[in-house]
């Protein structure tokens, strides 16, 4: 009779308990599982939104754009065009595209906070698909109450 129960329990009991928790842990995994692809999804869906929306606003940009001759007219706008110390246009291919990105580097000196923040602000406020990608403001070197900042522009170039 023991034997006999001994046998039942390792044959049919202990098996099937055991089957349940492999279920279980294989349920609990292929539900990270499937979040995950979930969340990749909508990654995905996000990024393909965002590159659409780049190529409308690229598409809209007039053909003759140049990042230089925007930034160069948009001092001139904003009155700053005299505190230019320097303008480096440079252009680098993207990898399996058809654009390329084009940045430059502008260095600007005695600019009152107001002028700067019109600057700023015509810069990422325009259509163009223009941004900041990196920026460095520091006190004037005679006058504190000045500005001087070296900004580094990009945008992307059919």
């Amino acid at each position: 009779i023991v034997l006999a129960i001994f046998l039942v329990l390792q044959l049919i009991i202990f098996p099937f308990i055991g089957r349940g928790d492999a279920l279980r842990s294989q349920i609990k995994s292929k539900t990270q599982a499937l979040q995950e692809m979930a969340e990749l999804k909508a990654e995905y869906e996000s990024l393909s939104r965002f590159s659409k929306d780049m190529e409308s606003g690229l598409s809209k940009r007039p053909r003759s754009f140049t990042l230089f001759s925007f930034i160069d007219k948009l001092a001139g706008t904003s009155g700053i065009k005299s505190n230019i110390v320097y303008m480096k246009p440079s252009t680098s291919n993207l990898k399996n595209s058809s654009y390329s990105l084009s940045m430059v580097e502008i260095k600007l000196t005695a600019l009152t906070m107001e002028q700067l923040t019109a600057f700023l602000y015509g810069l990422e406020d325009t259509a163009n698909m223009v941004w900041i990608k990196r920026i460095a403001i520091s006190k004037g070197d005679k006058n504190e109450s000045l500005l001087n900042a070296v900004l580094q522009v990009e945008t992307f170039q059919l």
